[in-house]
């Protein structure tokens, strides 16, 4: 017979030092802490590397198109549409990024006591407001061309700068993150 009660074979299992494992969405929002500015580059790369492409075919399409053969405008305008859907994911990627940051740490900017947090939280603040711009401003044009069938030139230019500002900030805050790890 064992001597204390809790070792027998019928006993409640002990509590060791083990901790649960994660969560899936724990995981997922560890895996997005450590890879976010990989990711982003990739999809501000994608982008770019596809806008790229586009770029000729529209231009020599805009010249047949004035021939009367459209066909050629038309496939650039679709690579130019997908480009701008790399930029799409790429806004949705920060927006999410930025709530999940927000709910782990709390506000950005509170709290920064060196120069390289507050250069980090100002360039993440900066990507999440173009991309929170960006994307309203595609669903306020989508609403509108449902509805009234156009929608104002202000929120077409808020699209087109916000899409082509993102990717900078992008790249600018990856040459700073590469420049921090060469030199600090």
């Amino acid at each position: 017979m064992p001597s204390e009660p809790s070792s027998g074979p019928t006993a409640a299992p002990r509590q060791s030092g083990i901790a649960a494992p994660p969560s899936r969405t724990e995981r997922i929002q560890a895996w997005m802490s450590a890879n976010t500015l990989p990711v982003e580059i990739l999809l501000t790369a994608l982008s770019v590397a596809v806008w790229v492409i586009a770029l000729p075919v529209v231009i020599f399409g805009s010249f047949t198109a004035l021939g009367g053969d459209t066909s050629i405008l038309s496939a650039g305008i679709m690579i130019v549409a997908a480009g701008s859907l790399g930029v799409i994911v790429l806004a949705a990627w920060v927006l999410i990024r930025t709530f999940i940051d927000i709910r782990n740490h709390g506000l950005p900017l509170r709290g920064a006591d060196s120069t390289r947090a507050i250069a980090y939280d100002g360039i993440q603040s900066l990507k999440a407001v173009t991309a929170g711009v960006f994307v309203l401003s595609l669903l306020e044009y989508g609403v509108l061309s449902l509805t009234v069938q156009s929608g104002p030139t202000l929120v077409l230019q808020l699209i087109g700068v916000c899409g082509i500002l993102l990717p900078d900030l992008v790249l600018i805050h990856g040459l700073g993150a590469f420049i921090g790890y060469l030199f600090i």
